[in-house]
């Protein structure tokens, strides 16, 4: 008999305020979510400073290391942290952890792309062809279903990827990059999970094809543990094992860690977790997101738009947004958030270029014992086998990466276990709670009724190749875009404000390089399998049940391309705006406060499952994030160096230009003497320019810290400048100036996120590539500001600008000026003053010291 649906009644309930339902009570969600009104109450204890848009795998992990990494900081650095998500709260780790659950998989599985948004070029034949595989839309995401194959990348994956982030991933000895990753979701160690003697038998073949035989299989390059995310035994003495990996258990804890810090008082509290809360658009102001709009879902009628209230979120400049969804949700809310402007786009948007999912098989065989060495009776051990096997094929697009997830199991004739026949994984990624049933599985498949076979099942899995040069809407590559605005396809909100938020549209194509690693692949499989078993070419074709090979297809052989779940690529990092979407530590290079922390930021995908990869940059990220609340070193004195300020600008050589604004001072009360350009005005202030007048320099290293209140500060530092007798287009356009400028506002275009105008460009020469300044605190914040650090190398014609050690640009000037040539075009001098710029707002200098090379 169907239950009731349950009615709000509207009455507030008594604390413990913990629902009940039919058959259960609400206590777990209760004690780590928190409503809409309650994270809005709770920001009388302070702004929100980074907002994670999406708690799957990605977003749950970063919010939990944003939370872990900043309680190492001192009180008032702490950032607080907001986790909205779109789903309800379902469980509170990996389905596989808990008992048998029934057809669970599905209750929270909606609609990923609806059939009239998408288009998918494949052959007809694949299984679940044309169609994306619905995604779980909860609490967790995808990190309470997957599978848990995880290899690395590649080397030769990586080398597309910019070089930090390469060597980021290949960190050893360190709580960082995939070293880490893979001992913190049990990838390493292997033998915890996957062993015995059927594991040592096809171990030893498989090693012994690629080394006596690989003629047979040229394409198969190597044979590995197989990379399962499963931790199988304890940690340390006393400690449960973590069994299979969710990043959602670190959320949860997080959460209640912090709520038993602050005794329950939300004012105090640093972490929150909303669900059922859609974030339908980030709204920009001037290069920054201030506002966060959300639609807030029924959750009795999800699907039902009418019922969603509109709300929004106030953000300050200071805080940070990080859309952590999946690829495609990621890309739409991008596209309908902040496209570029058309002069950091010139050839069309980049965002939405570069889809990639993986090309994957599934075949199933039963092997006679005889064929692969395999005793009659095996070990008194649960025989359940698995190999990681990969190769590599040439492709018109270069070299192609596949490998194989390769499982193996006695096929049992016994109608207690029906399922355990013809497959290789019944008995894996299981928990069996009943140590009984443990040892009734034990004795038949080490004393039972047994086929004389082996199952082997190969899952193959194949890179495919994102085309990030040809523009969305062509026909023959893979890509997100968005519909018009205003147009049918629009989702239309009409409930708090009448809304109209583009629906997404993806067009999905295997291209002829792709079906060459699907063809490769499926090819050494059945190679790998006769090979493997001493079988001739073609015998692993054959259905018939008498041979030493019997091919079962019983999985439908080739997945669609919308299965994979891995989709990637459309937002994807680097060091050159013009050719990437987002920084290094996954920041938009146009926005400045706005982050993506999933597979999106993938250059490309290799065949490795991304979430290893994934978690690494999460964790990259999240580092990068804390990093901008703390404080550079105050380095008064530095052995080689000169200092050029003491605390009095006028007796320490500097003279204000006479042509332009006078608002330069010394700041009174200071540890440190503090140089201070500009007025408390965002509005401007008046240009101005500072000069050092006691010495021209040519080759140098210049040091200073530098601090802003504001996020419209503008500031600089001038280079090899003439003497400022008139600040004119002559004197600006032949003086070197590293820039200061969060927003990046591009005067000439009337654009703001220009990384040829923001903080550590060199201005308009070369370009920031990435973002690396500290968090600006508003005057009123009641937070503290912090201090940046410059370093700039100037010799000949070469400059390089770090800032707060990190190298953000360099270049090589064409040509330059002699210091009393006149001016010509935008050509800068070979040696000149230093000077500091007053722009809008206030910036503060400090310890400005110089070495002369």
């Amino acid at each position: 008999m169907p239950l009731n649906r349950l009615v709000d009644s509207g009455q507030s309930l008594p604390t413990p305020d913990v629902q009940r339902t039919t058959f259960s009570m609400d206590a777990i969600a209760r004690f780590v979510c928190n409503t809409w009104e309650e994270i809005l109450a709770a920001q009388a204890g302070g702004e929100f400073d980074a907002v994670i848009i999406g708690s799957g795998m990605y977003g749950a992990y970063c919010a939990a290391k944003l939370f872990e990494f900043g309680e190492e900081l001192a009180q008032q650095d702490k950032p607080r942290i907001l986790v909205l998500e779109s789903g309800p709260f379902l469980i509170s780790e990996h389905v596989q952890n808990l008992t048998r659950l029934g057809s669970f998989f599905n209750v929270v599985n909606e609609t990923l792309v609806e059939d009239s948004q998408k288009n998918i070029v494949e052959l007809d034949t694949y299984s679940n062809h044309h169609k994306f595989n619905s995604h779980h839309r909860c609490v967790g995401g995808k990190s309470l279903f997957w599978g848990g194959w995880t290899p690395r990348l590649l080397e030769e994956d990586l080398q597309q990827w910019p070089a930090e982030v390469r060597e980021y991933l290949q960190l050893k000895d360190r709580a960082d990059g995939y070293e880490f990753i893979e001992r913190e979701i049990g990838t390493k160690p292997t033998a915890d999970f996957i062993n015995g003697e059927l594991f040592d038998i096809l171990k030893g073949l498989a090693k012994d094809v690629l080394q006596y035989k690989s003629d047979r299989i040229p394409s198969l390059k190597e044979v590995l543990d197989p990379p399962i995310a499963v931790m199988g035994q304890s940690p340390g003495s006393g400690l449960f094992s973590m069994d299979k990996f969710s990043s959602l258990p670190l959320l949860l804890d997080a959460i209640r860690r912090d709520n038993d810090n602050t005794n329950s008082n939300n004012q105090n509290r640093r972490l929150f977790l909303v669900p059922n809360v859609e974030v339908l658009k980030l709204e920009t102001v001037n290069g920054v997101v201030t506002q966060i709009v959300v639609a807030i879902k029924d959750p009795f009628d999800r699907e039902n738009k009418s019922l969603a209230r509109v709300v929004r979120l106030n953000l300050s400049p200071r805080a940070v947004v990080a859309i952590a969804g999946n690829t495609i949700n990621s890309t739409r809310l991008a596209l309908n958030s902040f496209p570029r402007p058309q002069q950091l786009a010139p050839n069309s948007e980049l965002m939405g270029r570069n889809l990639m999912v993986h090309v994957r098989g599934n075949f199933i065989w039963k092997v006679t014992r005889a064929a692969l060495g395999v005793p009659n009776q095996l070990d008194n051990e649960l025989q359940t086998a698995a190999l990681h096997v990969r190769g590599t094929t040439k492709t018109q697009k270069g070299s192609g990466q596949f490998h194989f997830q390769f499982y193996a199991a006695p096929s049992l004739d016994n109608p207690a276990f029906p399922g355990a026949k013809g497959n290789a994984e019944e008995f894996l990624y299981r928990m069996i709670p009943n140590l009984d049933e443990y040892y009734r599985i034990l004795a038949a498949q080490t004393k039972g009724t047994m086929e004389g076979k082996i199952v082997l099942s190969i899952r193959t899995c194949g890179e495919t190749f994102g085309d990030k040069t040809s523009p969305i809407g062509t026909n023959n590559v893979s890509w997100i875009g968005v519909n018009t605005f205003g147009g049918t396809g629009d989702d239309v909100y009409t409930n708090g404000e009448y809304l109209r938020v583009p629906k997404v549209f993806v067009n999905l194509v295997e291209t002829p390089a792709d079906k060459e690693v699907r063809v490769a692949q499926a090819q050494a499989a059945f190679a790998f399998v006769e090979t493997l078993s001493n079988q001739p070419p073609g015998s692993a074709t054959q259905t018939n049940p008498n041979a030493p090979i019997q091919f079962i297809n019983t999985e439908g052989g080739e997945d669609g391309l919308g299965t994979t779940y891995h989709e990637s690529g459309t937002l994807w990092m680097g060091t050159d705006y013009t050719q990437s979407v987002t920084d290094v530590n996954g920041r938009f290079h146009h926005v400045s406060n706005a982050y993506c922390i999933d597979q999106a930021i993938f250059p490309t995908v290799g065949s490795a499952n991304p979430v290893p990869t994934g978690l690494a940059l999460s964790r990259k990220i999240a580092r990068s994030i804390i990093e901008r609340h703390t404080e550079v070193a105050n380095i008064s004195d530095e052995p080689g160096f000169e200092t050029l300020y003491q605390g009095n600008f006028k007796a320490d050589g500097w003279e204000i230009a006479t042509s332009g604004s006078q608002n330069f001072f010394d700041v009174q009360n200071q540890d440190t003497p503090v140089l201070g350009a500009g007025v408390a005005d965002k509005n401007g202030g008046g240009l101005g320019v500072l000069w050092f007048t006691r010495k021209k320099f040519k080759n140098f290293i210049l040091k200073l810290e530098w601090k802003a209140f504001e996020i419209e500060a503008n500031s600089g530092i001038f280079l090899r400048t003439a003497e400022p007798k008139a600040l004119d287009d002559s004197f600006y356009h032949s003086s070197t100036e590293i820039q200061i400028d969060e927003r990046g506002y591009d005067f000439g275009n009337n654009i703001y996120g220009s990384p040829l105008h923001k903080t550590g460009a060199v201005y308009e020469v070369f370009a920031a590539q990435k973002w690396a300044a500290k968090v600006i605190s508003h005057r009123n914040s009641g937070k503290p500001g912090y201090w940046n650090s410059y370093e700039i190398k100037v010799q000949g014609n070469q400059i390089e600008v770090k800032l707060n050690g990190h190298l953000v640009s360099a270049g090589t000037f064409p040509e330059l000026l002699e210091f009393a040539a006149p001016s010509d075009g935008k050509k800068k001098r070979s040696e000149g003053f230093i000077g500091l710029q007053c722009h809008t707002e206030v910036v503060q200098f400090r310890n400005i010291r110089i070495k002369e090379l």
